[in-house]
């Protein structure tokens, strides 16, 4: 039997194999498109700003604007018409969410700080991802439609500004045969025009959100004809009537909320129990204080004020309840939530003070500016530029992950640039005119694009941007509506 040699044997048995090298964390999960899924996964954060905006619109009302005297827009929160509401239609420009208490000088310095930094520097950030999507999306569009040099040039050179828009609105107005295709042609040139436009108008926006106004101070004009502070005005509990049995007193001794003491000592000559008033005489309502009650006992009584005593005779001290208060619990019986409210008496004096009455001080009171000032944003506005941001990113997101999914020329590496976009464009003109193009100038180069009839393209099979020949005669020799349909004229 014959036997093989040492070298068949040799060339007979296998090669053992290369041992296996353990995988890794980064190459067991690299295949995973972590680009797209971080930025599709970021869209939720676009949309939180609304929604916490939204939730919090009321709270903000409440615990921002419910409580003061004055609003933003300069109202008194007792008059008609007057609304803490934070999304009220009349805080559409007004910086209802406006903090601090500043000079001109200072709030005037942040009001260009805010629209130098955050308006201009917005803009240029927003007119960067514009650049970017748009000119990938762009060379994409070329893999399936003609281009024009004139909407090439747009977008690749002068992606933000008035030009690009036209070019991009006369896109739109460009139909062409119905097909899904040139529908998703037409929503992406729509989607191209309003970020255009957004971006373009992103500082007017974000300078009309913000602003400064004068802070508001709540008066009341006295009867002398005075403006006194809201915050002087006490609400009146009691008021003796006879004060010149008393004491050296042209008018009633008053006894406001914030005087208890006087209360105390009323209480106390009186002998009246408030929780009980079966020793009430009769009462004498009066127009101007539907709620007074006057009372006064047929005997005698010793008052005591400040450590002096008087002995009374018959009958006791006139007094005046305009409000029932409990000083056991502090509460009052008639008080309402609001102090400055359309029931009660209150006087700007102290103990000698005028009284006046509910209707008195609301028909009479008003806001008048003080001498600072305050900035903040209009919340209306602010949330509708969230709502404006979360579209914008939503198109750019949208128009990117287009781009990275069909575009061979994207797939294949390509990316926009300044440069590249001039090579590009350059070959393209010399395919149209040779080497003419070096000595024609502006006005000659536009006329022989628009009457040249040809367009931009990128050939099927090839990784490179082309012209091509479009079939038409030329702009000029279209009709004016055929003009305006037909998308760019070069």
């Amino acid at each position: 039997m014959p036997t093989r040699s040492n070298n068949e044997q040799q060339t007979q048995e296998p090669k053992p194999s290369p041992p296996k090298r353990t995988l890794i964390w980064r190459d067991k999960f690299s295949p995973f498109p972590w680009r797209s899924f971080i930025i599709v996964s970021l869209l939720p954060l676009s949309l939180a700003p609304i929604i916490v905006l939204s939730t919090a619109a009321e709270e903000a009302s409440v615990g921002y604007l419910s409580n003061r005297d004055c609003y933003p827009n300069g109202m008194w929160s007792e008059m008609p018409g007057a609304t803490w509401r934070i999304m009220d239609s009349s805080y559409f420009f007004t910086p209802n969410l406006s903090f601090g208490s500043m000079t001109f000088t200072a709030v005037k310095v942040i009001d260009i700080a805010w629209d130098l930094i955050v308006g201009r520097g917005g803009q240029l950030l927003l007119a960067w991802v514009n650049y970017r999507v748009f000119n990938e999306w762009l060379v994409y569009h070329m893999e399936q439609h003609l281009t024009s040099y004139k909407m090439y040039t747009a977008v690749a050179f002068e992606t933000t500004s008035m030009a690009t828009l036209g070019v991009l609105g006369k896109e739109f107005l460009a139909f062409g045969e119905r097909s899904w295709l040139k529908f998703f042609r037409w929503l992406g040139v729509l989607c191209m025009f309003l970020s255009t436009l957004y971006v373009l108008s992103f500082p007017t926006l974000m300078s009309a959100m913000t602003g400064y106004i004068t802070t508001y101070e709540a008066y009341v004009e006295d009867y002398d004809k005075n403006l006194i502070e809201l915050n002087k005005f006490k609400w009146v509990i009691l008021a003796i009537e006879d004060s010149h049995r008393i004491g050296d007193y042209n008018k009633p001794l008053v006894a406001t909320v914030d005087d208890p003491d006087l209360m105390d000592d009323i209480w106390q000559c009186e002998r009246y129990n408030p929780d009980n008033r079966t020793d009430l005489s009769p009462l004498n309502p009066s127009a101007s204080f539907p709620e007074l009650q006057i009372w006064s006992q047929n005997v005698s009584s010793t008052w005591s004020l400040d450590n002096k005593t008087l002995d009374l005779e018959s009958p006791t001290l006139s007094v005046a309840m305009y409000s029932y208060w409990n000083n056991a619990t502090g509460a009052s019986g008639m008080a309402p939530q609001n102090p400055y409210w359309r029931r009660g008496a209150y006087t700007d004096g102290g103990r000698q003070g005028d009284i006046y009455n509910a209707s008195y001080v609301l028909t009479h009171g008003s806001c008048q500016p003080s001498e600072t000032y305050q900035w903040g944003f209009s919340y209306i506005f602010l949330f509708m530029m969230a709502i404006f941001d979360f579209v914008w990113s939503c198109i750019m997101v949208g128009m990117w992950l287009d781009t990275r999914r069909g575009s061979r020329m994207y797939k294949s590496g390509r990316r926009p640039g300044l440069l590249r976009s001039i090579v590009d464009i350059s070959e393209a003109m010399k395919e149209d005119f040779g080497q003419d193009a070096d000595h024609l100038d502006e006005d000659e180069l536009r006329r022989r694009l628009r009457d040249g009839g040809g367009a931009l393209v990128v050939p099927k099979r090839e990784l490179r941007i082309a012209r091509t020949e479009t079939g038409l005669d030329g702009a000029r020799k279209r009709g004016r509506w055929k003009s305006m349909t037909h998308g760019s004229t070069f």
